[in-house]
């Protein structure tokens, strides 16, 4: 075999993996060197047979969601704190606060004497879906190391997530499920890692993304599949007159034997990728319609309802447990947070509030699918003229019929409630209304993979940091 058809056999194959975006991540080829830590597979014993289906469904809401817009205090002592916090900065004229009597009204089980609550006029499908029983809010939630107050913020040296105010460090820390910003995987991969032996004879892998690859679901042994709200993703440029031809080719160039670790690599995720494809067509063309009707015009609604036709063929891809992972954006909503908003929380809500009618009326296993919230951070309480900037510890909601809902959880602040005080530079934040995390994303994590089965001795090793907290569980499910 010459050298020049060699060098085009390996360019080849290399054009073949980056045009495929069901392809493997990356880090796949890191894991072939033994680079990525394999502390993990060490930790517990094996994991034994299930009977039962279950699936996280990951929503991460990019550019840092104002979930203090989400979710607000109406009760008159609480709201007028609100309000004035969410005015405008010295000489600015517009204030972020929601209308008092614009707010949808929920009922929160475990609410406080004379509190009350209420959802941004954008979201009635969560109202609905909270008073229910089938959502639940978690209430500031951010990245952290240790309990952290402001004393000990403000006290030089004090350990604290790196970059708290960066989109790019903290979305990679929450994926992560450790508050640093260094690792090559995310806790929704390692959580694959351990369970996708409950899978056997899965003809897909366990994390499926529809919103290509991602931090959240890199492990160190599965890899996401990626698949379009459309279907699957075939390769490019092997459609057409030529396709057949060149298909036929490059599984020929597959098939040959390759000395070098990079090559086999290669050749190994276009071939998986060609595969998973082959399967994940012929599957869905067999699934039954659906009759739940998905808002049109949504992407996170395309997004879902795609998730929902794979959920219904479980049984033929031999599917135990499975993982999802869909990203929404941008809530990086600094100068038009009035008029973005409420768009984007219209999406998400007409999104969730279709996704779970399904789940009970199509699917018919709402208890076996819990969708949740990530966002990098909330935004500031108070206005920078016309918009808000970075902040740090917000809310996440968890819908779901195994969700104990219509409550609001996490852990007391420094005030001592459990929605925090929103008094600028009071007890639970900072100066512009940065509010101080009383739950660590970690545990928010951890209560997730515990109810996904993983053990507790795994959840102490994908995520080392939770033992810092009085809890790894917080109980919503």
């Amino acid at each position: 075999m010459s050298t020049h058809y060699s060098r085009s056999r390996r360019q080849f194959l290399r054009d073949a993996v980056c045009s495929s975006l069901a392809a493997a991540t990356g880090s796949a080829v890191l894991t072939q060197f033994g680079m990525l830590n394999t502390a993990l597979a060490q930790s517990c014993g094996s994991y034994g047979a299930v009977n039962d289906y279950k699936a996280l469904i990951c929503l991460f809401l990019l550019g840092g969601n104002d979930s203090w817009n989400l979710l607000v205090p109406t009760d008159a002592q609480r709201y007028g704190v609100y309000s004035t916090s969410r005015s405008s900065s010295a000489g600015a004229s517009s204030s972020m606060a929601i209308a008092q009597n614009a707010l949808l009204p929920i009922n929160a089980l475990n609410a406080g004497a004379g509190e009350t609550y209420g959802l941004h006029p954008s979201a009635p499908e969560l109202a609905n879906l909270f008073n229910a029983g089938n959502g639940a809010f978690v209430v500031n939630v951010g990245t952290a190391l240790q309990p952290t107050n402001k004393t000990q913020y403000l006290q030089p040296g004090y350990p604290l997530p790196p970059q708290l105010y960066s989109h790019s460090d903290q979305q990679a820390q929450w994926a992560y499920g450790q508050p640093k910003q260094n690792g090559t995987v995310g806790w929704g991969g390692l959580v694959a890692d351990r369970l996708h032996v409950l899978n056997p004879g899965a003809l897909i892998p366990m994390s499926i993304s529809l919103s290509g690859q991602n931090r959240f679901q890199a492990g160190s042994i599965v890899q996401p599949y990626t698949i379009s709200s459309n279907g699957p993703v075939s390769l490019s440029g092997y459609t057409g007159s030529t396709g057949p031809a060149r298909l036929t080719a490059l599984s020929e160039m597959l098939a040959e034997t390759y000395t070098d670790p990079i090559s086999r690599t290669y050749a190994k995720t276009v071939s998986n990728a060609l595969d998973y494809y082959n399967t994940m067509s012929s599957v869905l063309a067999a699934a039954p319609p659906l009759t739940t009707t998905f808002p049109a015009n949504n992407p996170v609604a395309a997004a879902l309802a795609e998730v929902a036709k794979v959920i219904s063929m479980r049984d033929m891809l031999k599917a135990k447990r499975q993982i999802f992972f869909i990203g929404f954006g941008s809530f990086d909503t600094h100068a038009n947070q009035l008029t973005d908003q409420p768009k984007l929380l219209q999406t998400i809500s007409q999104a969730l509030g279709a996704f779970y009618d399904c789940t009970v009326n199509d699917l018919k296993i709402p208890q076996s699918i819990t969708t949740f919230t990530l966002s990098e951070f909330a935004r500031t309480l108070n206005s920078n003229g016309d918009g808000t900037d970075h902040a740090w510890a917000g809310i996440q909601f968890v819908m779901g019929g195994a969700v104990k809902g219509q409550k609001l959880y996490g852990a007391p602040a420094t005030s001592g409630s459990l929605f925090p005080n929103q008094t600028l530079n009071g007890a639970d934040c900072l100066a512009r209304g940065q509010m101080m995390p009383a739950v660590s994303c970690d545990q928010y994590a951890a209560t997730l993979a515990n109810w996904l089965g993983v053990q507790a001795c795994d959840i102490a090793t994908i995520f080392p940091y939770v033992r810092n907290f009085s809890t790894t569980n917080l109980g919503f499910v």
